[in-house]
């Protein structure tokens, strides 16, 4: 288990127990807006050789209407030293959230947008595997070249032309070469 997932679970734990799931998502989800959205603040949180006090300081404020179990685990964060890993844990606790509501959230990326047929099926195959709601986000990236990267929960299965071609000039690579048959 991944640290981000063990303070996920602990987040998702404390929140579950006060009945408060809704309300702490909301604000993390907040409170990651306000981090992507803002240099300087990320600089704050990320940079280490600023003292832990200026941290607390700016994410008290920034957090100053939140639930108090958000408040306090940010707190957590920073007396921790784990706050530059905000962005993970939020992840992980958005997929345990989804998890606990029989949900299973899909990206997926191709070169191209997926046609109607092909975004159903995907769907179908992933809710038929795991029994779960299939909640699809779909991006599309013209550097996998073609094919399709899917990521289910933490598992990635990359069937791109890119991390095809990429395998195959690592075999090349490695693949021995007999200089006498060369010539």
């Amino acid at each position: 288990m991944s640290v981000a997932t063990t303070y996920a679970e602990a987040l998702y734990e404390a929140a579950a127990d006060a009945d408060a799931l809704s309300a702490v998502a909301d604000d993390l989800a907040a409170f990651g807006r306000a981090v992507a959205e803002s240099d300087e603040l990320r600089l704050i949180l990320e940079n280490p050789e600023i003292d832990r006090q200026t941290k607390k300081t700016a994410v008290g404020a920034l957090s100053e209407g939140a639930t108090p179990i958000v408040a306090n685990f940010l707190q957590v964060l920073i007396d921790r030293g784990r706050i530059a890993e905000f962005g993970e844990i939020a992840r992980a606790f958005e997929g345990r959230v989804a998890q606990a509501e029989g949900r299973v959230e899909v990206d997926a990326v191709t070169a191209v947008p997926l046609p109607d047929d092909l975004r159903a099926r995907i769907v179908e195959r992933v809710r038929s595997t795991t029994g779960a709601t299939v909640e699809l986000t779909e991006h599309v990236d013209p550097d996998i070249v073609g094919g399709l990267v899917l990521r289910v929960g933490g598992t990635v299965v990359d069937g791109s032309v890119r991390h095809r071609i990429d395998e195959l000039r690592q075999t090349l690579r490695a693949a021995p070469v007999d200089a006498a048959a060369a010539t």
